[in-house]
Order: C-alpha cells, then sequence, then structure tokens
C-alpha cells in the first residue's frame, strides 16, 4: 500500500514536470517559429492578445507570460496522457494524441477566440509548422510519460 503511493506520487510528479516542461519548451520553439515567418501567430497571440488589449501585451513580456502559461496548461494535457494512455506503447499513440489537440485547439477553439485565425482560414505553411508543433510536443509528452511508467513496471517487477 504505502509502495503505491510513492508510485502515485512519483508518477504525479512526473507529469508536473514532464508537462511543464513541454509546454514550456514546445512553445518557445512555436515562437521562434513565429519569429522565423512560419505562422502568423505567435503564442502571445493565442494565449493572452486574446483577452487582454493593453499596450504591453505586444511585447516580449507577453510571450515570455505566454510561454510559461502554457506550461502550466501543458501540465494538464500531460495528466490527461497520463490517465489514458500512460500505458501504450511506440510513437502512434502520442502521434495520435497530437492530432487529437491539434484539431480541439486549431479547429475548434481558434475560432472562439478573438483575432485567431482558424486553420481554415490559415495558409499552408502556417498550418504544417502547427500540425509538426503539436506532434513534436504529444512525442514528448507521451514518450517522456510511457518510458517513466514502463521503467516503474519493470522496476516493480523485480523488486
Amino acid at each position: 500500500m504505502q509502495q503505491n503511493r510513492k508510485t502515485a506520487s512519483r508518477f504525479n510528479r512526473s507529469a508536473v514536470v514532464t508537462g511543464f516542461a513541454g509546454g514550456v519548451l514546445w512553445s518557445a520553439i512555436a515562437w521562434l517559429a513565429y519569429f522565423f515567418h512560419f505562422t502568423d501567430l505567435s503564442v502571445a497571440d493565442f494565449v493572452l492578445r486574446s483577452w487582454v488589449w493593453m499596450p504591453w501585451a505586444d511585447t516580449w513580456v507577453a510571450e515570455l507570460i505566454s510561454i510559461i502559461l502554457v506550461g502550466l496548461l501543458s501540465i494538464l494535457i500531460a495528466f490527461l496522457y497520463f490517465l489514458f494512455l500512460k500505458q501504450q506503447e511506440g510513437i502512434m499513440p502520442s502521434l495520435i494524441f497530437g492530432a487529437v489537440l491539434w484539431v480541439l485547439v486549431q479547429l475548434l477553439l481558434a475560432p472562439l477566440i478573438h483575432g485567431v485565425d482558424s486553420a481554415f482560414q490559415a495558409d499552408r505553411n502556417a498550418n504544417i509548422t502547427t500540425m509538426c508543433l503539436y506532434l513534436l510536443y504529444a512525442v514528448f509528452i507521451g514518450y517522456s510519460i510511457s518510458f517513466e511508467y514502463q521503467q516503474s513496471e519493470a522496476y516493480q517487477e523485480k523488486g
């Protein structure tokens, strides 16, 4: 019983760290994609500028705050992956998870946010870039969580 609590606590900590690190890393890369004009929307356009109309929202501070907010939101996404897909092996579950996230955000959520184009309105380069970023993000989250889970299972079978 005590061992199960320690394992659950370690998984919770692992999901938090993986989610936050993945969100910060891949949203920072998404900002770089915006900086190099691979996409028309920066992280702040999607996260912060859609509901904050102050002058500072157009600065690098807004980008940094948005990247941190994505990291925090990503903790929830990592927990969802942990709850439903942690036992899955291979790259396909992560890729499907990333594609589902892209559809949810770009096709369903984006039209509801002021000033953000949906995937239907964005150009092909922006859609390809964002799809790749979502897929890579999901692979990062999925492999990290699944690897931790598989290692824990192997350790428990030995011990």
